[in-house]
């Protein structure tokens, strides 16, 4: 992955931690289609896995009627994760938004239901589309360094 100049490295006891630019978070967000989202269960934290789509400014997945939808319509407020293990390290993006139930059809030719893996068969699907208010994201290295004091 190509950091740009948006890109500045931060510290940790670990090894280094990149904040990464939006640029950056959309990129990785684009290249994988397994995230969670959470939002608020009877006024508690749940988090649900799902598959999506990201298009460079929203997030769209699909989801059955049930509970995840049913607190969507209640409260539209959600954050959404996704990060993936590399050899030497991790990334992580979460982006906080809205939430906008689209209905049942496919909103836009781009979003292909081929490209949205069925976790488990329903008869209906609806699309949810959730734009963010804020996209955050970081790099981290596995590895330790040593600072050895000059003599």
């Amino acid at each position: 992955m190509v950091m740009t100049f948006q890109d500045f490295n931060e510290w940790s006891p670990q090894g280094p931690v990149t904040e990464l630019s939006v640029e950056h978070c959309w990129n990785l967000l684009k290249a994988t289609n397994i995230g969670r989202l959470g939002l608020s269960v009877d006024n508690q934290p749940e988090i649900f896995p799902v598959n999506y789509i990201a298009d460079g400014s929203s997030v769209v997945f699909r989801t059955a009627r049930g509970t995840k939808l049913r607190e969507l319509l209640i409260n539209d407020s959600v954050v959404f994760e996704v990060d993936e293990q590399l050899e030497n390290g991790a990334w992580s993006v979460t982006l906080k938004g809205t939430a906008d139930v689209l209905g049942p059809e496919i909103p836009d030719p781009v979003y292909d239901d081929e490209t949205l893996p069925q976790w488990a068969p329903t008869a209906e699907y609806l699309y949810v589309r959730i734009t963010p208010r804020d996209i955050r994201g970081r790099q981290f290295e596995h590895q330790l360094r040593l600072i050895v004091p000059e003599s």
